[in-house]
């Protein structure tokens, strides 16, 4: 039953429940449907018992124990991702076969031979796991790559269910999803895919939303990876884990759960409403293999020359510096909260006198301007300034005697990138961003082989899905031979602390880095999430919170929609 293909296209099939899929499935379906890089060739549908128990009977085996949860589960539990489509609506001219498990022991499920004979028959590369229980068997090893199922959350951590609910009953800033490659061992597949992201602690729907939206696009990851790389991206031996095996939570649990994520909504509004972040700028004397040495780096607030605001509606952040005629040019955001958007400021500073010059509007465009990445290319100075709500990477030169950005040319049309960082390596370009679905979690990579040549997405895009170290927080650097890329940490709070990572592996197929250490923020500040180093100093940015008027008008009048 196996069609002809150009070798390019990989056959999966998809076990699925009898009433259809949720729509984080149906979404992740056609992720892999629409791509064309994947061909669904059979359905596997669970036929489910329907068992026929007494009144009393019920009311006896309930668990009347977890009965706060069932009901809120049934009855108030309603993230998007949960909706259910119904399986007509997906299921297309694709066959169908209905398979019955035979039940060993309490929990695992084993296809009978009849079915393995019939899902063999299609030919199937890998299985994406929608439906049925703990499945074990030779249904495991029957197709090529095996079957691919989704467990959200950290298997180290928090196993059973339910999921992206012990995150926040344990106070855990972020949660992690996995796609493995199931094996005989409980929770002990090989992982293909793991991501983490930050934990919204005041809502458990919206918790597992996350979760579930941003790892849906991870069977499609690894498909291309398959075609590009010729052969399966995945260790031979699954995961150990000792972590505990979680049921649903009894009724006081439930009750805690529940007060604790009421606390934890009123503090979010109250500091969104009351506390808004300004970030100040700052240089201070530091090369690069301090650093990046073995021992921490303390900035202390004391030798820190500052560039600041000073004004409670605006601050300034993503400072880049570059040397250019023995004085540092300083480019940074210029954030309005009145305006609610931010435009690009410039300035000079001397190294010797410590002094800046006279602050100037750099750029100024329709749409929000951030992270005014600076490149020296020949003699020219250009900056890809963040235009994430404008949808294309931009370029622009820099005129040094105005301080004036001109534009030059867009980059790469049609792209949202966050935190734009550009960086050539072995004479080949190379573009790191977060993108605007997942703009805190996930590292892409662009590529071209010149800078006026036509960027394409990296094979192993996203290269990381990671909220504590993903986003770029800067220009790469060099340091002793090795190269160096600063990354976000917003585990906790946004920009909270920056990670230095070694790039160890860097080619148009292939990416790895390494974490070597961690830069934190002055005593005093919250975070600091942009570095960049010129001449003897490094350009940072530090956040506090205080009240800003414009902020708390823009809150109250988006929460009464005026």
């Amino acid at each position: 039953m196996k069609s002809e293909n150009d070798g390019n296209t990989i056959r999966f099939a998809v076990m699925v429940r009898s009433e259809g899929l949720q729509k984080w499935q149906r979404d992740c379906y056609n992720s892999l449907i629409n791509s064309g890089l994947a061909v669904n060739v059979l359905w596997i549908s669970e036929d489910e018992e329907v068992s026929v128990q007494s009144w009393t009977l019920r009311v006896s085996a309930y668990p009347w124990r977890k009965l706060i949860f069932r009901k809120y589960y049934k009855h108030f539990f309603r993230p998007e991702s949960f909706n259910r489509i119904p399986f007509e609506e997906v299921r297309g001219e694709i066959p169908v076969i209905h398979c019955k498990t035979i039940r060993k022991g309490k929990y695992s499920e084993y296809f009978e031979e009849s079915d393995l004979n019939k899902i063999n028959a299609y030919e199937p590369d890998f299985i994406l796991k929608f439906g049925f229980g703990i499945i074990r068997g030779e249904i495991l090893t029957c197709t090529p790559y095996g079957v691919w199922s989704f467990h959200h959350g950290d298997e180290q951590k928090y196993r059973g269910v339910p999921p992206a609910f012990h995150e926040i009953m344990r106070n855990d800033p972020v949660t992690a999803s996995i796609l493995q490659r199931l094996t005989e061992t409980l929770d002990g597949g090989v992982i293909l895919r793991k991501g983490f992201f930050k934990t919204i602690n005041h809502s458990w729907s919206a918790n597992l939303d996350q979760a579930l939206k941003l790892s849906l696009n991870w069977p499609l990851d690894v498909c291309r990876e398959i075609i590009s790389q010729k052969s399966f991206p995945a260790a031979t031996e699954g995961v150990k884990t000792l972590a505990p095996v979680h049921k649903e939570p009894e009724n006081l649990s439930m009750v805690l759960f529940l007060v604790k994520v009421f606390v934890n909504k009123v503090k979010f509004h109250f500091s969104e409403i009351f506390l808004s972040e300004n970030w100040e700028t700052g240089l201070i004397e530091a090369r690069p293999e301090q650093i990046a040495g073995p021992d921490a780096f303390v900035i202390s607030p004391l030798k820190v020359t500052w560039l600041r605001a000073g004004l409670r509606n605006r601050y300034w952040a993503d400072s880049f510096a570059i040397e250019h005629k023995n004085k540092l040019l300083l480019l940074f955001e210029n954030y309005d909260y009145r305006k609610q958007k931010a435009d690009i400021s410039a300035t000079w500073f001397d190294e010797n006198n410590k002094t800046f010059g006279e602050i100037k509007s750099a750029l100024n465009e329709e749409w929000h301007l951030s992270y005014p990445f600076i490149q020296m290319i020949g003699d020219d100075i250009y900056c890809i300034p963040e235009s994430l709500r404008h949808g294309s990477v931009e370029l622009y030169r820099l005129d040094t005697g105005t301080l004036k950005l001109h534009h030059s040319r867009t980059l790469i049309p049609g792209l949202q990138a966050a935190d734009g960082t550009l960086v050539n390596h072995q004479n080949h370009w190379y573009f790191f961003f977060t993108p605007a679905h997942a703009t805190n979690t996930e590292l892409h990579i662009w590529h071209s082989e010149t800078l006026d040549g036509t960027f394409i997405p990296h094979t192993l895009t996203p290269v990381k899905s990671n909220a504590g170290n993903a986003r770029p927080a800067g220009p790469f650097f060099t340091c002793n031979g090795k190269l160096y890329r600063p990354a976000q940490d917003s585990s906790r709070t946004y920009g909270g602390r920056i990670i230095i990572n070694e790039i160890k592996l860097l080619t148009e197929d292939d990416f790895l880095e390494e974490t070597v250490c961690v830069l934190m923020p002055p005593a005093g500040y919250s975070g600091i999430h942009n570095i960049s180093f010129a001449g003897k100093h490094m350009f940072f940015d530090s956040k506090k919170y205080r009240f800003s008027p414009a902020a708390f008008r823009h809150q109250i009048m988006r929460r009464l929609k005026l």
